[in-house]
């Protein structure tokens, strides 16, 4: 009994081997090779998956958007980084007598990083729907950053940037994005750890806690 390489079978199946072999293919199946014929259907299918492919191809910036993910999660793996510390929260803090049963949509937070400190002040804009986020990142031991040279970038739990912007020259910096819940935050400092803050819940029907 004669059986054929896997060569000659995607030949075959695309109609471009050899009439010879072909012939022989042909004779081989029609002889009653049960093998052969299961692989004939086989290659067979594998011919049409492939001329299908071209319709299958994801759209360019899909594709260009998971390489941009694909290269930020290869360099936040190689790199070292420092988490930083809540030292304060305005949702931990008692409201003073006589307003306590008003609703603030403006929340402050303030952690420390080994000395780098990040200052948040976090509004929620019901009108557009959206988390304004004013910041400011200092060095407690030295002048202010320089121009240019600090990267902020809100993150979701599972890696996807949310949004992204760069810091003044007092280490100033705004963003806005939709609310969410177990939100993260990195700052890219040059010469300096980058910074990774713990989650937060941005979430404005539950955003009294950090987990």
């Amino acid at each position: 009994m004669k059986h054929f390489s896997e060569q000659v079978w995607a030949d075959f199946a695309r109609g471009v081997g050899p009439s010879k072999s072909n012939s022989e293919i042909d004779a081989h199946v029609a002889a009653g090779c049960v093998d052969c014929t299961a692989a004939v259907g086989l290659w067979r299918r594998v011919h049409s998956i492939a001329l299908n492919e071209p319709s299958l191809t994801p759209p360019d910036d899909l594709v260009r958007m998971v390489k941009v993910e694909f290269v930020a999660r290869q360099a936040q793996q190689a790199r070292p980084w420092t988490m930083a510390r809540l030292v304060f929260d305005s949702f931990s803090q008692p409201l003073t007598a006589g307003v306590r049963s008003g609703v603030t949509d403006s929340r402050q937070m303030m952690f420390d990083a080994e000395g780098t400190m990040v200052d948040l002040v976090l509004d929620h804009r019901p009108q557009s729907g959206t988390i304004s986020l004013i910041g400011q990142v200092v060095d407690k031991g030295k002048a202010w950053v320089a121009p240019r040279q600090v990267a902020v970038t809100v993150w979701t739990e599972t890696g996807q940037p949310v949004a992204e912007t760069s810091a003044n020259e007092f280490g100033e910096f705004h963003m806005e994005f939709a609310p969410q819940e177990r939100l993260r935050l990195s700052v890219e400092i040059v010469g300096y750890k980058p910074v990774r803050l713990p989650p937060i819940n941005l979430n404005p029907d539950t955003a009294r806690s950090i987990t």
